[in-house]
């Protein structure tokens, strides 16, 4: 069978779309992250409105990418905002960073998370490695053997998992008033070592990444002008209300900053409602959460890879379409290599730490390529435009601003290995524009 190039076909709804957004960014933090909020804000109130401003941060960060994949709707996402507002070079370091760096490294931490939840979830341990590359194999599969196939899987995860969270709400509500012994408060000096408010902050940022994704496979929603917009919406909406009302579950609770000390407050909430088993289960839901954000995050980033190559930046390989499945394969099963490459060789907090310093300066960036794209008109007849006008750029610029400073601060040898990486690319990209050139 012979191998197409052109673009696949538009076959993502607005559910679709939706439910790949939600997907990708409900993975593990929600798990963590509450305790965190308790111990720098003991008010349910105040720790709520914490997961509303950190939608709102979401909610403006997507919405600039929203609105430039719907004034360029085409597969590869930043790669294809920033070549036009920039020019290839810059394009080209992007992509690449990404490529090889910033995707797999969040795909290979996500899936070492997977694999020690599972270990958990079924009492068998020492195989967290072997379990986290075979999830990543298994999500390639999935992405890869069909356009439908990898989109349907998506919805059914993200159903459970904002099924299951919304049962944990709705329990603990109920059953306020009457939960098991154990609740008592926790001492005084426990309280006074809980998290500072910084630290909440960052994991609670951390628990929204990754709505940047959704657009890498802009050029496969149905109706992308309307639609890639509404879903980032909705789905923030939904998240967020989902992130709160787990809060105010897990505080609700275990009051008396017995939410703050545990390490595993969602868990610990399951536990004081229906008893120790059942909190064994919530280990089997973060390993579903967990493999639903792989599967997204590997179904749109493959679309990144394809994008590339075909604009001249990576493998022309990479540019065929399965003559069978429709999908960009080969892109695929090179993105799972390689975050299977980076759990077998890099431990959890180094692969963190690339992703981490890296992703919140492309925030920035393409933030100021939407100003760019707005100035020069692009695709300005049919756009969905993000909401509040200059306000989401803002934010964004903001926010990567804050948190890179930070991030340097905390650790200047990480940041300049990261500066490193991106400043390598520059003559990677020299080099490749002149074969080009020549060939000409």
């Amino acid at each position: 069978m012979t191998e197409r190039t052109e673009a696949p076909r538009r076959h993502l709804s607005l559910a679709d779309a939706t439910a790949i957004y939600a997907g990708i960014i409900l993975g593990s933090g929600i798990f963590v992250a509450p305790a965190a909020i308790a111990g720098a804000v003991p008010s349910i109130p105040i720790a709520v409105g914490l997961w509303v401003c950190g939608a709102v941060v979401a909610a403006c960060g997507a919405s600039c990418y929203a609105e430039c994949a719907s004034r360029m709707p085409a597969n590869g996402g930043f790669f294809v905002f920033n070549r036009e507002a920039y020019g290839p070079a810059i394009a080209f370091v992007g992509g690449w960073a990404a490529i090889f760096v910033t995707y797999p490294a969040s795909i290979a931490a996500i899936a070492l998370v997977f694999a020690t939840y599972l270990a958990q979830a079924t009492g068998v341990g020492g195989w967290e490695r072997a379990s986290a590359a075979a999830a990543l194999a298994s999500a390639g599969v999935l992405s890869a053997v069909g356009l439908r196939t990898g989109p349907r899987a998506q919805v059914v995860l993200t159903s459970c998992k904002i099924g299951a969270l919304g049962l944990l709400a709705v329990a603990a509500l109920t059953a306020r008033g009457r939960i098991a012994p154990g609740a008592a408060a926790m001492p005084a000096a426990a309280a006074a070592t809980a998290t500072p408010w910084l630290s909440a902050l960052l994991i609670l940022l951390w628990t929204y990444d990754g709505w940047s994704d959704v657009t890498l496979v802009a050029g496969e929603v149905q109706d992308p002008g309307k639609n890639i917009g509404r879903a980032v919406l909705i789905g923030t909406a939904v998240l967020a209300m989902v992130y709160g009302l787990t809060q105010l579950a897990v505080m609700t609770v275990l009051p008396d900053g017995r939410a703050a000390a545990s390490p595993r407050p969602v868990a610990a909430a399951v536990e004081a409602i229906w008893g120790e088993t059942a909190g064994r289960g919530v280990a089997a839901l973060v390993v579903v959460s967990t493999f639903g954000s792989i599967l997204g995050t590997v179904l749109t980033v493959s679309r990144l890879g394809f994008a590339m190559a075909k604009g001249g930046a990576f493998l022309k390989g990479m540019a065929a379409l399965h003559p069978r499945w429709g999908t960009p394969a080969r892109a695929t099963a090179a993105l799972t290599a390689a975050a299977i490459a980076y759990v077998l060789l890099a431990s959890f907090r180094n692969i963190l730490a690339l992703f981490t310093f890296s992703v919140w300066i492309f925030y920035g960036i393409t933030a100021v390529a939407l100003i760019i794209l707005r100035r020069r008109r692009v695709g300005e007849a049919t756009a969905w435009r993000a909401p509040l006008g200059w306000t989401a750029p803002v934010v964004v610029l903001a926010v990567g601003a804050g948190m890179t400073v930070q991030l340097v601060a905390a650790d200047p040898l990480r940041a300049s290995a990261g500066a490193a990486l991106f400043a390598a690319a520059f003559p990677v990209y020299a080099l490749i524009a002149r074969s080009d050139a020549r060939r000409r």
